[in-house]
């Protein structure tokens, strides 16, 4: 089943998105660490730029921000990974193909597997 993504322009790092999610609209950009190559993610409040959460670790497998409790976050699960499942780290090599930062909960939207 196809999970919704999100996308950066890795040509151009560090590249920042705008995106509505639960909750309201977010500024994510997404950088690399030059020296150790850890890819990460901040989190800004369009609404409200005190709400941020600034470099987050991806971790494959791992839902960004799972550790915050923060009311303003986005209800969605957004977790760095590969539909196979024939990734295990994320890497610049390896981002956005075939690992995406995915909406966890797409998947289950609608109620069912018969897409009801």
């Amino acid at each position: 089943m196809k999970r919704d993504s999100i996308t950066f322009n890795l040509n151009n790092l560090p590249d920042r998105q705008e995106v509505e999610l639960e909750g309201g609209t977010f500024e994510l950009t997404l950088q690399q660490n030059e020296l150790s190559g850890v890819l990460s993610i901040d989190i800004v409040s369009v609404d409200d730029d005190t709400h941020q959460i600034l470099g987050e670790p991806l971790t494959y497998g791992v839902p960004l921000w799972y550790w915050a409790a923060y009311d303003w976050l986005p209800a969605e699960r957004l977790v760095p990974m590969d539909e196979a499942g024939l990734e295990s780290s994320v890497r610049i090599e390896n981002f956005q193909n075939p690992v995406y930062l995915l909406d966890d909960d797409s998947v289950y939207e609608g109620g069912g597997s018969d897409g009801a």
